[in-house]
């Protein structure tokens, strides 16, 4: 308690007095007593930078002013944040910057949530002593595909340029030129373009950098807003919805979502949004008849369903379920608790390169943080981009020993080994502490040759999937079980004509598959195969019927995160009219069998205790096993595959076709 004590530091705020932890800066020792200082270049994830000067405070003692971004705490401080001197002070570093600053305030999309704006009212000065004309500057300047930069409105506050390099690591957004030329810009002249530009966008304080998709369309107080969990992979980062008249218009990182996203968000979760509104959507059910799909009602398609599963069994014939990683939690389970009912056991999430998505415990995103090494294998970076962004700063910012095994994708700017086996990782790590091993679940081999070279050190265990909820449907029991076949041998043997049943549930096989070609000729020789899907994908397309399925945005639930942690998925839209929740989808099934189903309580129930007790497994369990047949250098943008990115024309210049990266 004594040694605890000495980290403590206590001074006075505007007259009351605060305890707070040595180092702490005084713009954070403020918010204690819910005093705000106002920042432009200063941001908690940055750290200071003492830029901009509108957090002058006064210390007493001291003759003039500080800046209270860069300025630490110290025993029997006393502060004064609001008073005539500091007052002055800001309104005259506000003067400087509104020089040649426009006042567009009516056309800015930063209108009504925007720093300066609320600077200037708090502390600005009513009339200028500066008579010279405000200069000029280009306006709406091309700043990559997702990116419109104001230069007259920039007041080269630098967060864009240093998340650029502390956050991202990437370095290419500078400051050119000097003075009142100063523009953001690429250090190279080539377009802003990674895999998190969009953030940029939300840390500038003015309506400087803008983007693309959202430019023009709304004014924030028009806005409905709902807090969700982002479900384009397995992160699971907290976001808002932002809604305006039925239409989703943006989503924005949640800056308190410490424990996940760390405030931050991938551009696939910020821009792949468009499709929800896409006029491709499937809104009624298509049967295949004579070879062309026609419409049908919902009752005529579960009767077709239930018949054709009947049939099937009458005939000897299998039938089989696969899908689930793309489902909630609550239909995962029920996916396979209604064709369990119903004699099913060939189940399987596993319709693409991933076979297995727990790693048999749970680790936490910022014990990753903590790793003194760090042992990546697979493309984590694409799968996974935020969780990427924790390594990062593992490596970057806290030492920690990066190290990459059968290299895949594009290698790091930072410092980083590259090794081709488990063994050879195992000796280039620290030699103390604790190693985060970040893995696709992919290559079993690989997996088991990790647990076993690395049993002696303390592991933090993460599987980046390709797929959005794999862990949760895995967690739920989508999986074969009591001599049950897997997603490899159901094409094997439906290939053959064992099947009379297929129902594929949000997934896209004959696209994403390792083995696609063999996929395709086995739902060919399928008598009957039910799809559920948001598009006509290339597994729609082979089908025999078409259900059209609601978004993650039109729905409401819960998914499990790379970290085990179970999150609220919570719809913000209408769904279109006619599209079901694939939950709704498994009822209606279910009642044309009279089968027993669970109440919503009893749902949830089942759902909370199946997430909460982690599969007893080990990385490469060979209770995964199958005969995938995998290419463990290929490598995928965050933009590949189809679905959802394939049908938002907003971001087409981001999508690009798979790829061999680093080959």
């Amino acid at each position: 308690m004594a040694e605890q004590a000495t980290d403590m530091v206590k001074l006075t705020i505007d007259g009351v007095a605060v305890e707070v932890p040595k180092g702490t800066l005084l713009v954070e020792a403020a918010k204690k007593i819910k005093q705000e200082i106002p920042v432009y270049c200063y941001h908690t994830k940055l750290g200071p930078a003492g830029l901009c000067r509108v957090c002058l405070v006064e210390i007493e003692g001291m003759p003039k002013l500080q800046i209270g971004c860069n300025t630490p705490v110290a025993d029997g401080m006393v502060v004064h944040t609001r008073n005539e001197k500091v007052e002055t002070g800001r309104s005259m570093i506000l003067e400087l910057l509104l020089v040649n600053h426009p006042l567009d305030c009516p056309i800015c999309d930063k209108g009504g949530e925007c720093d300066l704006q609320d600077y200037a009212m708090a502390y600005g000065r009513g009339a200028s002593d500066v008579a010279d004309p405000k200069q000029s500057k280009p306006k709406g300047v091309d700043l990559g595909p997702t990116i419109v930069l104001d230069e007259e409105r920039c007041v080269v506050c630098q967060r864009c340029v240093r998340f650029d390099d502390i956050i991202a690591g990437e370095r290419q957004l500078v400051v050119k030129d000097r003075g009142h030329n100063d523009i953001i810009a690429t250090s190279t002249g080539d377009p802003y373009r990674h895999n998190f530009t969009g953030n940029v966008t939300e840390l500038c304080p003015v309506g400087a950098l803008t983007s693309k998709t959202y430019r023009f369309k709304s004014r924030p107080w028009d806005l409905n807003r709902t807090q969700t969990s982002c479900t384009q992979c397995a992160v699971g980062c907290q976001q808002f919805a932002d809604v305006r008249y039925g239409t989703l218009v943006r989503t924005m990182s949640v800056e308190s979502d410490d424990a996940i996203s760390d405030g931050w968000l991938c551009d696939r979760g910020r821009y792949n949004i468009g499709y929800v509104a896409a006029p491709e959507r499937l809104t009624q059910p298509l049967y295949k008849r004579d070879g062309e799909f026609v419409q049908i009602g919902w009752d005529d398609a579960f009767a077709l369903w239930a018949n054709a599963i009947k049939d099937a069994q009458s005939a000897g014939k299998q039938v089989g379920a696969l899908g689930g990683g793309r489902l909630l939690n609550e239909e995962a389970y029920l996916l396979q608790h209604v064709f369990r009912a119903l004699g099913v056991k060939n189940l399987d999430w596993r319709t693409g390169r991933q076979l297995q998505a727990s790693p048999g415990g749970a680790a936490s995103y910022e014990a990753l943080e903590n790793a003194e090494s760090i042992v990546v294998v697979g493309d984590i970076p694409e799968l996974a981009p935020v969780l990427w962004l924790r390594a990062i700063k593992a490596a970057t910012r806290k030492g920690a020993r990066l190290v990459r095994v059968g290299a895949c994708g594009q290698a790091p700017s930072f410092a980083h080994t590259d090794v081709a086996t488990a063994a050879e990782a195992a000796s280039a790590v620290a030699p103390q502490g604790r190693v985060a091993i970040l893995w696709d679940g992919s290559n079993l081999e690989v997996g088991k040759a990790l647990a076993a070279a690395f049993a002696a050190r303390e592991t933090l265990a993460y599987i980046a999937s390709e797929q959005g909820n794999a862990r949760g449907a895995e967690a739920m029991g989508m999986l074969p079980s009591d001599g049950g076949s897997d997603f490899t041998k159901i094409v094997a043997d439906a290939a053959g004509g064992a099947y009379g049943v297929l129902a594929i549930f949000g997934a896209n096989p004959v696209r994403n598959a390792p083995n696609a070609q063999d996929v395709r000729a086995a739902l060919d020789a399928t008598p009957f195969v039910v799809v559920s899907e948001l598009f006509m994908t290339e597994t729609a397309q082979a089908a025999t019927l078409v259900l059209p399925a609601k978004g993650a945005y039109e729905k409401s639930g819960t998914v499990l995160d790379i970290a085990g942690d179970a999150l609220p998925v919570n719809a913000s839209l209408q769904a279109p009219v006619g599209a079901l929740s694939d939950l709704e989808m498994l009822v209606g099934l279910a009642q044309h069998f009279d089968l027993p189903l669970p109440t919503s309580e009893e749902l949830g129930a089942a759902v909370i205790a199946r997430a909460a007790k982690p599969l007893a497994v080990t990385l490469g369990d060979a209770r995964y096993a199958t005969a995938h047949a995998l290419a463990p250098s290929d490598a995928r943008s965050i933009w590949d595959g189809g679905g959802t990115c394939a049908h938002d024309e907003r971001i087409v210049t981001l999508r690009r076709e798979p790829a061999k990266v680093g080959a």
